[in-house]
């Protein structure tokens, strides 16, 4: 028992994954009133929304070189044997039960980055991948006539395509916004699709990896983090390097109209962002998107 078994056992990440599907089932169908979403949602054209383009933060393109040009002066001029030998004596206490906070600082004093700090702990432990809390989550959305067509149009288009549909949800880069992705891979199974998902902060070619490995039939991105154009391009072109271009990628977050309008020209097939709030129909423009790339009628 206790909060740490919950959080180790996934239990906890499970209840919420399920609270989160449960309150969406009651707005869908109005049992919860949100005001703009499903009640009073006719209004005069509002200041506030005349530029979003210009009021939603995206990354500043040159963050990303600039802080890779700091870390690469930083490493080129520390003394680089000891750095080396302070990361093979950590890499080495890790192995014990000996406290790890000397051989860290020690490490820190000899100039080592916390990426390689991070690195020498992962060949030690490996990669924890906490619990995504989908798996377990059943039966929140009930099989109304809107899910039930989405339902059908799924394992037609399986059918015609030789096997179950397969849905692979990504979250890449540094956002830890997970709810929205994780909500995504819920209905989408409840559809009736095979859903891959693998939790946050995943780079690009993992996703890719992940992609050719489980043979999926769609790839959909989640991204709050402002990051998008950055990374869908090396999304899409991991996919094209890997033959895979007859799966359609789809994309969705918190994206300025104009920016989602960049990536459909750099090859996305569908954006959607916090107004597309009908999951079901989402579900269906998805399907929509994998009969084109498989050059099926619409």
């Amino acid at each position: 028992g206790g909060a740490v078994a919950a959080v180790e056992s996934g239990y906890m990440k499970q209840a919420l994954v399920t609270s989160h599907a449960e309150r969406r089932a009651k707005i869908e169908d109005g049992e919860i009133k949100i005001v703009g979403v499903n009640s009073y949602v006719e209004t005069e054209p509002s200041p506030l929304t005349a530029d979003l383009d210009g009021a939603i933060m995206v990354a500043d393109p040159e963050a990303e070189a600039n802080a890779i040009a700091d870390v690469q002066k930083w490493r080129s001029e520390r003394d680089q044997a000891a750095v080396d030998a302070a990361l093979a004596a950590l890499s080495q206490a890790a192995g014990t039960d000996e406290n790890l906070m000397e051989a860290t600082l020690n490490a820190v004093r000899a100039g080592a980055t916390v990426g390689e700090w991070s690195m020498t702990l992962r060949g030690v432990f490996g990669e924890y991948r906490a619990p995504t809390g989908v798996s377990g989550v059943t039966g929140v959305v009930e099989a109304g006539v809107e899910l039930t067509a989405v339902r059908e149009k799924v394992k037609a288009t399986g059918e015609e395509l030789g096997g179950r549909l397969r849905f692979l949800v990504g979250k890449p880069g540094l956002d830890g916004h997970s709810n929205g992705a994780e909500q995504v891979a819920v209905r989408a199974r409840d559809a009736g699709f095979e859903v891959i998902y693998q939790g946050i902060r995943l780079t690009p070619d993992e996703i890719v990896a992940a992609a050719v490995a489980e043979d999926v039939s769609v790839v959909g991105l989640s991204i709050l983090s402002g990051s998008h154009m950055e990374l869908v391009p090396d999304v899409i072109k991991g996919l094209k390097d890997a033959g895979m271009t007859d799966v359609p990628v789809i994309v969705g977050g918190i994206i300025p109209e104009s920016d989602g309008r960049r990536l459909e020209e750099a090859g996305v097939a569908a954006v959607f962002t916090p107004k597309d709030f009908g999951m079901n129909d989402i579900m269906s423009r998805v399907v929509d998107e994998i009969r084109k790339a498989n050059g099926l009628s619409v």
